[in-house]
C-alpha cells in the first residue's frame, strides 16, 4: 500500500477567474471565454436572477441530466424537482430518494411499494413492491434491507428481480453513499468497523477496509466503480487522515490537505470535496483546483459532472460543475438562493471597565454576525504594548460569539496589567471568503492593591536582579515553570549593578545602596520605576538590609539593617517620598552571627511583622514581631539552609489555591530552589517544600 501526502492548491483571484465561472445557457453548449474576476462576480449575480429558485435551508439530494431532487424541510410537500430550464415541480408524498447521476426519483409509499419516475422523460412510472427498508437508489435499482441483509431490487419489464449483496461483513449495516453503478456500505461490530464498496452489476463486494478507530468509524465516505474514499481516526484518536483507494490497483493515497469533510463525491475522473470550498482532484495525475468558495453538499451528476450546493462570488445555490476537454472546470449556476450579504456585526456587548477586584471576576465580551465566523479579540495594554489574544467558538443561545477574559494570563505568562487598553475584534467568515470585519475600542482594567505587586497586575511578585543589572518581577506560577520553560517576566528597570545592597521595604518601593554608601529610593508606577530619589548617605556602615515586614503596625512595610559591628537597626517607613524613613532605632547587638536576613511579614500570628535570620551553621531562626519594632526571643525553624543564597518572602503561592494571606517563602540556591508554604504555626512555620527550577546564577544574581 502506498501512502502519498499531497498539498491542496488554492487558486489566486486571477486563476479562479479562469477556472471557475458562473454561466447561464444550455448545459451542453460550449464554454464561454473565461472572464476576469470582476466579470465572473457580475455574471454570477445576473445568473441568480434568471435561474430557478433554491430555498434557503433546502438540501440537495441527487440529480442527473435534466435536473435535481431536493428537500426544503419546511413545506407541507417538502420534496421538489428542479429542471435546469428553471421549472420547479413539487412532489407530493412523505419521502423521496434520488439516484445519483440520473433523473430517476423514487417515492416511498411507506407500505413496501415504491414508485420510480424518470423526471427527464415522459415514460410511465414503474411500481415495485418488495419487503424491507429502502436505503438508497442506484441507477434504477432499489437498495433495501431486511433481516437477511441488503438486497438490490429492480422492476424493469414488469418483473421484480431481487439480488442479495454478497461479501458484506456481519454487523449493523448502513448505506453510506451511492453513485452510478456502485454503493458503499459500512458494517459495525462490537470491536470493529468496516467499509465495503459494492458493484451493482454483480451485487457483490469488491473491496473492504477496516477503520483504525472502531468507536469513531468512518467519515467523508464516497464511492464509485473504481475508487472509494473515507476519513478515519488513529486508534488513540490523536488525529485522522483522508484516504483515497483505487480498487483496481489496491493503492491508497493519504490526502492530509482534504481533511474531514461531510460531503464528498467521486466521478470516474475526479474526487470532489475539501475542508472549505469545493476542490476537484484529478484521479489521473493528482492535480487540484478549487472551484467554489463554499460547499454544503456535493453529489455525483450525469456524465462525470458534480451537483454542488455551494457559493461562488457570494451567490448561493446549486451549481453544476463540469470539467472540459481542456481540463478546466466550469461552475454553472442552475438554481439560486440569492446573493449572500456581506459580513456584518449584528450585536456587540463590550465593557468600558473590566473590574478584576472581586473574586471570580471576568471581562466579558460578545458579538453576533450575519454569518458564521472565526473571531479573535486582541487586547493591548497602552503603556507597555503587551497583548492578550482571545478566541471564541460558537455558542448558543445568542450572542453567539463570547469572549471571557480572566486576566490572569497563561500558566507561563504574567497576569494582565491594570490600566488602559485598546481592543480590536477581528472576524472572518469560517471559510475565509470575503473581507474581515474589524471593531476597535478602549477600556480600563481595575485591580485590587496587593502586597508586593510591583507591576500592578493583581498578583504579588518576586524581584530578581540578573547579572546584567536588569531588575524584573516574576509571579509564583512563572517560578514553577523555570527549568522546563522560559517564562517572560515584567522588566521594571535596568542598570541595577550600581547597587551593592537592595531591598523592598514597602509596596511599590525599592531601595538600593550604591558603592559610595548612598541609599536611593525608586517608586513604582504602572509597570516601571520612576526616577530615583536620594534617601541619604552613610549607608556604607551596613552589610545587610531587608524590608517588607510592618514592624510597628502602621500599615507600612519597614526597613531593617545590620551594621559591621553586628547591631540591628530599625527604620520605620513614613509614606513620604521626601523623607521616606524616620530616624533609625537600635534593636540590639549580636547580629553578626547571621549571614542572611529576610522580612517575611506576619507569618505566625504575632502582633507585628516577623524576621528570619540564618546563622553561619545554616540554621534558620524566626523572630516574632511585637508590633513596636522589637522582637521576641528567637525560635529555631531548622537546619540545612546553608544550601541557599537567597530567601525571599512572596505573596500567597499555595498550590491548593488557599489564599491564607500569609507570605510564603522562596529559597534560591546554586544547587536548586524550593517553595515553602506557610502554616501559621509558631513551632512549624513552613510546610513541606516543593522543588523549583531557578538557581542562583547570572539570571538570578539577587532575589528579594
Amino acid at each position: 500500500m502506498s501512502r502519498t501526502r499531497t498539498t491542496r492548491l488554492r487558486l489566486t483571484a486571477a486563476g479562479a477567474a479562469v477556472l471557475a465561472t458562473a454561466t447561464v445557457g444550455a448545459l451542453t453548449g460550449p464554454a464561454a471565454a473565461a472572464p476576469s474576476a470582476v466579470t465572473a462576480a457580475v455574471t454570477a449575480a445576473t445568473a441568480a436572477q434568471d435561474v430557478a429558485p433554491f430555498p434557503k435551508g433546502a438540501t440537495l439530494l441527487d440529480g442527473g441530466r435534466t435536473g435535481f431532487l431536493a428537500r426544503s424541510g419546511t413545506a407541507a410537500a417538502p420534496y421538489f424537482w428542479t429542471s435546469y430550464d428553471g421549472t420547479v415541480t413539487p412532489l407530493p408524498g412523505a419521502r423521496y430518494l434520488g439516484a445519483a447521476g440520473t433523473d430517476t426519483i423514487v417515492e416511498d409509499k411507506g407500505d413496501g411499494t415504491y414508485v420510480l419516475r424518470d423526471m427527464g422523460s415522459d415514460a410511465e412510472p414503474v411500481v415495485v413492491s418488495t419487503p424491507g427498508t429502502l436505503l438508497g437508489v442506484v441507477d434504477a435499482t432499489l437498495v433495501v434491507q431486511d433481516a437477511q441483509g441488503i438486497h438490490l431490487v429492480s422492476g424493469a419489464g414488469g418483473e421484480v428481480v431481487r439480488r442479495t449483496v454478497t461479501g458484506l461483513p456481519s454487523g449493523s449495516l448502513r448505506v453510506r453513499s451511492t453513485a452510478p453503478g456502485a454503493l458503499t456500505v459500512s458494517s459495525s461490530q462490537t470491536s470493529a468497523d468496516f467499509l465495503s464498496l459494492v458493484h451493482v452489476s454483480t451485487a457483490s463486494v469488491v473491496k473492504t477496509v477496516e477503520a483504525r478507530n472502531h468507536v469513531l468509524g468512518f467519515e467523508s465516505v464516497a464511492g464509485s466503480k473504481t475508487h472509494m474514499t473515507w476519513y478515519d481516526y488513529t486508534p488513540a484518536d490523536d488525529g485522522g487522515s483522508f484516504h483515497l483507494l483505487d480498487v483496481r490497483t489496491g493503492e491508497v493515497e493519504v490526502l492530509d490537505a482534504f481533511g474531514s469533510f461531510e460531503s464528498t463525491a467521486l466521478s470516474e475522473a475526479w474526487l470532489a470535496g475539501g475542508p472549505s470550498g469545493l476542490t476537484l482532484r484529478s484521479l489521473a495525475d493528482g492535480r487540484e483546483v478549487t472551484v467554489l468558495d463554499r460547499v454544503r453538499g456535493v453529489r455525483p451528476g450525469a456524465d462525470g459532472a458534480f451537483l454542488v450546493d455551494g457559493t461562488l462570488d457570494r451567490v448561493e445555490g446549486v451549481y453544476r460543475v463540469t470539467v472540459g476537454a481542456d481540463g478546466k472546470p466550469v461552475a454553472e449556476l442552475v438554481a439560486s438562493s440569492g446573493r449572500l450579504p456581506d459580513l456584518a456585526v449584528t450585536t456587540e456587548e463590550v465593557p468600558s471597565v473590566v473590574d478584576f477586584t472581586t473574586p471570580e471576576s471576568w471581562g466579558r465580551f460578545a458579538w453576533d454576525f450575519n454569518h458564521r465566523v472565526e473571531p479573535t479579540l486582541t487586547l493591548t495594554h497602552k503603556a507597555t504594548g503587551r497583548q492578550t489574544v482571545l478566541r471564541s467558538g460558537y455558542h448558543s443561545p445568542p450572542p453567539t460569539y463570547r469572549f471571557a477574559w480572566a486576566g490572569y494570563g497563561g500558566w507561563r505568562d504574567m497576569a494582565d496589567y491594570s490600566g488602559e487598553y485598546t481592543w480590536t475584534m477581528t472576524a472572518k467568515e469560517t471559510d475565509n471568503v470575503g473581507p474581515a470585519v474589524e471593531r476597535t475600542g478602549t477600556l480600563t482594567v481595575k485591580r485590587s492593591e496587593v502586597a508586593r505587586d510591583h507591576d500592578e497586575n493583581g498578583f504579588p511578585d518576586l524581584l530578581v536582579r540578573d547579572g546584567a543589572g536588569q531588575l524584573s518581577a516574576y509571579e509564583t506560577k512563572q517560578l514553577r515553570e523555570i527549568g522546563t520553560a522560559d517564562p517572560t517576566p515584567t522588566v521594571l528597570h535596568t542598570g541595577w549593578n550600581t547597587y551593592s545592597l537592595v531591598a523592598s521595604p514597602s509596596d511599590r518601593t525599592i531601595v538600593g545602596r550604591d558603592r559610595d554608601g548612598v541609599l536611593w529610593m525608586h517608586k513604582g508606577t504602572g509597570q516601571k520605576l520612576l526616577p530615583r530619589t536620594k534617601v541619604g548617605g552613610g549607608w556604607q556602615v551596613y552589610n545587610k538590609i531587608t524590608g517588607g515586614s510592618d514592624l510597628n503596625n502602621d500599615g507600612r512595610g519597614d526597613l531593617l539593617a545590620t551594621d559591621t559591628a553586628g547591631v540591628l537597626w530599625f527604620y520605620a517607613s513614613t509614606g513620604d517620598t521626601t523623607r521616606p524613613f524616620k530616624p533609625r532605632v537600635r534593636v540590639g547587638g549580636g547580629w553578626q552571627i547571621y549571614n542572611l536576613l529576610t522580612a517575611p511579614g506576619n507569618i505566625a500570628g504575632a502582633t507585628g511583622g516577623d524576621l528570619l535570620a540564618r546563622d553561619r551553621d545554616g540554621v534558620l531562626w524566626l523572630y516574632l514581631g511585637k508590633g513596636d519594632g522589637t522582637f521576641t526571643a528567637r525560635r529555631k525553624v531548622g537546619g540545612g539552609w546553608q544550601q541557599f543564597t537567597h530567601l525571599a518572602p512572596f505573596g500567597d503561592g499555595s498550590r491548593d489555591g488557599s489564599d491564607d494571606g500569609r507570605m510564603d517563602l522562596y529559597a534560591i540556591g546554586p544547587g536548586g530552589s524550593r517553595f515553602y508554604p506557610t502554616t501559621g504555626s509558631v513551632d512549624r512555620p513552613y510546610g513541606t517544600p516543593t522543588s523549583l527550577g531557578p538557581r542562583s546564577e547570572a539570571a538570578f544574581k539577587t532575589v528579594f
